[in-house]
């Protein structure tokens, strides 16, 4: 008998099949700026997901995928703030449509990482202790977010400036990012059954604690202890 169940090794592949694409359409030539791969792969990335939800009659997968769309939909104004307000993050042009100074896939991007992040834990939560799936949500938190930081400067999507910065990842975003991958899950565990007005409300609230975190630990770390 297999120790993964039907939904983890459907989540498995379909992110490993994703992740392929992903490489394929980022690394061949061509004359297409960056932005517009980005836009085509993050609109791929939430067809396929609802889509092989329904197929596979996995109902969780479509109510957090339908929780995350208007939560990184929301976390264009976190990016925003930091890029117009705080002067601290790049958008490079790279073709995509903008909203104001953040490229349009940024809306979608968030639900990509998130979707790993609270699918995993509410998964190790089924198998071991509430204890441990937090744990794992913020573990993985700081792998999937930290690491994008320390990465994706490169294709480039984002990248930090004027501020401190540890390979290429800003320190004062460690812990906001952590803590909102914990925070969406909390959110997520506390709505999954409500409806969708809880839902909606849910997402806006993490978006609410995501930026208070980073102005707070903006300040903390760069103005207090660093400035």
């Amino acid at each position: 008998m297999s120790i993964l169940e039907r939904t983890e090794r459907d989540a498995i592949l379909l992110h490993l099949v994703f992740a392929g694409v992903s490489l394929l359409v980022l690394a061949i030539p061509g004359g297409m700026p960056v932005g517009p791969r980005l836009c085509g792969l993050v609109l791929l990335y939430n067809l396929m997901l609802p889509l092989a939800a329904w197929q596979r009659s996995h109902d969780e997968w479509l109510v957090l995928w339908a929780f995350l769309v208007p939560l990184s939909l929301l976390q264009i104004f976190p990016d925003w703030f930091l890029a117009s307000q705080l002067g601290v993050i790049i958008f490079p042009d790279t073709g995509s449509v903008r909203v104001g100074e953040i490229p349009l896939y940024m809306g979608g991007l968030w639900t990509i990482p998130l979707f790993v992040i609270v699918f995993a834990g509410r998964r190790i939560e089924t198998r071991y202790t509430r204890t441990c799936a937090l744990l794992v949500v913020c573990l993985l938190s700081a792998l999937l977010f930290v690491g994008s930081e320390a990465i994706l400067w490169r294709i480039p999507i984002w990248h930090a400036i004027g501020v401190t910065m540890v390979f290429h990842v800003a320190v004062y975003l460690v812990i906001p990012e952590i803590l909102l991958g914990l925070s969406t899950f909390l959110a997520f565990d506390a709505v999954y059954t409500r409806s969708l007005r809880y839902r909606l409300a849910a997402a806006f609230t993490v978006m609410i604690i995501y930026l208070g975190n980073l102005s707070f630990f903006y300040f903390l770390i760069e103005r207090l202890l660093l400035g």
